[in-house]
């Protein structure tokens, strides 16, 4: 086969997997260890309706009581959750950090994607390879591969839509652009607001490709039909053509309800990420973006790159309700572009010492990540959830919730365990039954005053294999003490079996 009909080169196949396994490594190590949700999208959209899916039990919230919500993800994650079941894998923990791991095999791939627009976008093998490896490797890029959320899981296959758009602008294979449609496609079916990404691709194409016209239409029109199988998934899971987009939109944007969750001003996302970045990342980011757009008759590629991010960034601040998560695709984006930055400069002026500016490029790339590591290590800990909503409503007062999945999957581990009560937390801020994984009642308690009122229900029911599990700092009921059997206690939570007198 020619060299230029593969989509990876013989050549570029041992750097490409080299850089696919380190990122695997890292990702694996923080699906082990990032365990707690940031937002209860990460399991009530996507990980609780797929473990219903496959095992019958999960809590259901009103987007997919009333067809919000695609089941075009979860339906995929119920398929990683019916493997993982039949291999063997059982246990409540372990079952999701296969999850996590199933989505890093994508992110990791997609790390290793940004290899070969490197090489695309002119910097030699030892170049491309040595500035991929700090994004492969970077603690905020592993962090948010691993998270069970729409943003995370649609991010790789956006990447992917760059990758063969590029491939199309220098061989104009038609394949490629079926390709750049199909994957882009698939990141809409995932979630719905990479539209404005995949618009960003044709106006791209449009300015970029030397069949301008025949290329923003093929794309154009290809990404429409990706659009249309949503509807008619949407026919088989909600009865009705596009069902799930228009409830969404006519709750987020018709009726403007998103705004009632807050609302930002337009460069809420721009402060975010000078505060998330060291100056020194965001910056050569935006000077390496700068160039592409002055000069992107020239740096076509580059353009083509981070320009539907930057549409999506752009509409995504015109929007009134914001959170970080919304533009975590530019975040990774903001990675490379720097990591380009610096390769760029190795290459213009680093002729005479080359190797020595290579490595303190690196060193600089890695210091870099270190420094969001660092700033953000208690927020963004291994297994409790930052929040600043518990009771009524106080916004504003950070709380921080610890060891809440952890405690679910620990009472799920008991074999006698019928009836489970998880006192001191919101049920919104659970795991749900994705992380319990028993066939088995379990309800969430957290105000104070229904924590008595619960507690004497499950006494009087004096059904056997009852346990309840304590947020420490909660006030337990007296009266009920001479009930509770202490099992275990995990820093976080201590759990009790109900015991019942004559």
């Amino acid at each position: 086969m020619n060299e230029n009909k593969k989509i990876i080169n013989d050549s570029e196949v041992l750097p490409f997997f080299i850089i696919f396994a380190l990122s695997l490594l890292v990702r694996i190590y923080a699906a082990h260890t990032s365990i707690a949700q940031i937002y209860p999208d990460e399991i009530f959209q996507t990980i609780e309706p797929a473990h219903k899916l496959v095992f019958g039990r999960g809590i259901t919230y009103w987007e997919f009581k009333y067809g919000a919500r695609s089941w075009f993800f979860p339906g995929i994650l119920a398929g990683a959750y019916k493997i993982l079941d039949t291999i063997g894998v059982k246990d409540p923990l372990s079952i999701n950090i296969g999850i996590k791991i199933f989505l890093s095999i994508f992110s990791s791939l997609a790390v290793s994607v940004v290899y070969l627009l490197f090489r695309k976008h002119g910097l030699a093998k030892k170049e491309a390879f040595l500035f991929t490896l700090p994004l492969a490797a970077s603690y905020l890029a592993s962090y948010i591969s691993v998270r069970t959320l729409t943003e995370s899981a649609s991010l790789p296959f956006m990447v992917f839509a760059v990758y063969f758009a590029s491939n199309y602008i220098k061989n104009e294979r038609i394949r490629d652009i079926v390709f750049a449609f199909v994957t882009a496609g698939i990141a809409f079916m995932i979630r719905f607001q990479t539209a404005a990404f995949s618009f960003g691709i044709a106006v791209a194409l449009f300015l970029t490709a030397k069949k301008r016209f025949q290329s923003s239409l093929i794309f154009g029109f290809g990404f429409l039909g990706m659009v249309a199988l949503q509807g008619l998934l949407d026919i088989f899971t909600w009865g009705s053509f596009f069902k799930s987009f228009i409830t969404y939109f006519d709750y987020n944007v018709l009726r403007g309800v998103a705004n009632k969750h807050g609302v930002s001003p337009w460069y809420y996302y721009l402060a975010d990420i000078t505060k998330t970045f060291h100056p020194v990342t965001w910056i050569s980011a935006v000077l390496m973006m700068v160039n592409g757009i002055v000069s992107f008759k020239k740096n076509r590629q580059i353009f083509l790159f981070f320009f539907p991010f930057l549409l999506f960034f752009i509409v995504h601040s015109a929007i009134g309700h914001k959170e970080p998560r919304f533009v975590f695709v530019c975040f990774f984006v903001i990675l490379a572009l720097s990591a380009e930055f610096f390769a760029d400069l190795v290459r213009k002026y680093g002729k005479n010492r080359k190797n020595a500016a290579l490595f303190l490029a690196i060193c600089l790339l890695f210091s870099l990540d270190a420094f969001t590591h660092i700033k953000y290590a208690r927020l963004w800990n291994h297994s409790a959830t930052s929040v600043d909503n518990f009771y009524g409503n106080d916004r504003g007062v950070e709380k921080l919730f610890g060891g809440v999945l952890e405690t679910e999957a620990e009472l799920g581990r008991i074999a006698d365990l019928k009836r489970a009560y998880l006192f001191g937390i919101p049920q919104i801020w659970t795991g749900g039954y994705a992380y319990f994984h028993k066939n088995a009642h379990i309800l969430f308690v957290s105000k104070p005053e229904d924590v008595r009122k619960m507690m004497r229900k499950a006494v009087e029911s004096r059904q056997s294999g009852t346990y309840c599990a304590f947020k420490n700092g909660i006030e337990m009921p007296q009266e009920y003490t001479e009930n509770l059997e202490k099992i275990s206690d995990n820093g976080d939570f201590t759990i009790y079996k109900l015991r019942f007198g004559n």
